[in-house]
């Protein structure tokens, strides 16, 4: 059985899928980074695959702009697989792709996992609450003082769970700028909230400090003066 979503309500439901609507998971497996053998399962980048084509009986139409999907099914899975090894599964422009594959957009504005909540919510509200728990154990974690702007896009796929996939933007409080921040995390509603990793969005040619420029300085200044007297002590026992 292959669950999938429909268009943009995003309700879910369980279909048989046909044999030939179904590309190979296995086929082109990401390995960027470390061996995936010394990772977790769960920080595996998810492979990219078919579900539906349009020509399929199951098929329900995602939300795509018409000036931009007008590629065959096969250039559409190596567009995704594409997009998703080269970030990792966050960069992903659903626009394209009249295809249904393992990786769904989030809707901000809709309601769908608002249910997930204590209160009723947007999807949007769900994902920043995600976000914002996740850097605050972040900052934590790593002595830092990002403070959360807002979520500007997430992804997901199906993972004994949902795995989200969040950008959002941060306040870098060393220079006052809103930089790019990703987030995993899987979910499973009542049941669990595995937060797997938070991190600056990686190659984009910017610099990350999470601290106010005071602070920075006075550690740069207590590192040097903690080098300098290290290097004395070794020069006086010689």
């Amino acid at each position: 059985m292959e669950l999938t979503a429909t268009s943009s309500s995003l309700k879910f439901e369980t279909h048989q899928a046909s044999e030939s609507s179904i590309v190979d998971a296995s086929a082109k497996v990401t390995t960027r980074g470390p061996d995936r053998k010394a990772l977790g399962w769960n920080r595996w980048v998810e492979p990219a695959f078919l579900l539906w084509k349009p020509e399929d009986p199951d098929y329900e139409r995602p939300v795509y702009d018409p000036e931009k999907a007008k590629f065959t099914a096969q250039e559409e899975l190596d567009r995704m697989r594409e997009q998703v090894n080269q970030s990792d599964g966050f960069d992903i422009d659903f626009d394209y792709y009249r295809c249904v594959f393992n990786y769904h957009r989030a809707y901000l504005d809709d309601v769908e996992f608002g249910e997930f909540g204590n209160e009723p919510e947007t999807t949007g509200d769900f994902l920043t609450r995600l976000a914002q728990k996740f850097l605050e154990d972040h900052n934590v974690k790593e002595k830092r003082e990002f403070e959360f702007v807002r979520v500007v896009k997430s992804n997901f796929h199906f993972s004994a769970g949902l795995m989200f996939l969040i950008t959002f933007e941060v306040i870098d409080p060393y220079d006052g700028k809103i930089k790019p921040f990703q987030a995993r995390v899987r979910y499973l509603n009542d049941t669990f909230t595995e937060y797997i990793f938070c991190r600056p969005k990686p190659n984009i040619g910017v610099k990350y400090y999470g601290n106010a420029k005071t602070n920075v300085a006075a550690k740069k200044q207590r590192l040097e003066s903690e080098l300098l007297y290290a290097t004395s002590m070794v020069s006086s026992s010689e």
